[in-house]
């Protein structure tokens, strides 16, 4: 594993890659998984451990990576900012390709669906970063609404009622250019 910069990376040569995979795995350290716990915004990523392999597909041009992860991962609560664990296990393939027409879309309205490939990303200077990829799924697998369990319904009562409060309160100082237009035209 190596550090690029201030960003924790592992990058793959690819561009000479034969038939037989390479195979790889992550187990990035405290002040790794503290990087990558900053880069996903969250409070922490205690463990994580990934591993998987990188194949040349048959038709040439396109390498596929193919993973799987075990990862716990620590949010703050969206009511009391509390520390939300979450323990991830996650299986994905990703598609890459050395061709950057084949990394864009030429119709404009073109609408992707569930059952399709996603397009593949271009790989860029000959290398895939592995971190990068795995670090992708796993914000995709955390939850978008993390809930501490002591978060009950009357902490969450108490914000709707005062969000209620508020935006009356907002609704009341809101500018009103016309307020007095029908005062000024009786006045003619």
């Amino acid at each position: 594993m190596q550090e690029t910069g201030a960003e924790y990376g592992r990058f793959m040569k690819v561009e000479k890659l034969g038939r037989d995979p390479m195979h790889f795995t992550l187990e990035p350290d405290e002040d790794q998984r503290a990087d990558l716990a900053k880069r996903l915004e969250i409070v922490a990523v205690p463990f994580l451990k990934a591993s998987g392999e990188l194949v040349r597909q048959e038709k040439g041009n396109r390498i596929e990576l193919s993973a799987k992860f075990e990862a716990e991962a620590v949010q703050a609560c969206g009511l009391t900012l509390a520390p939300v664990p979450q323990k991830i296990e996650q299986s994905f393939t990703m598609c890459y390709t050395f061709n950057k027409a084949d990394a864009t879309l030429d119709d404009a309205e073109y609408v992707v669906s569930l059952e399709e490939a996603d397009l593949p990303e271009l790989i860029e200077d000959g290398q895939i970063d592995v971190v990068q990829a795995v670090m992708e799924q796993l914000a995709l697998a955390l939850d978008p609404y993390p809930r501490a369990e002591d978060a009950d319904k009357s902490d969450s009562a108490k914000y709707v009622q005062q969000s209620e409060v508020v935006s009356e309160a907002e609704e009341l100082e809101t500018h009103r250019p016309f307020a007095n237009l029908k005062e000024l035209m009786e006045r003619k």
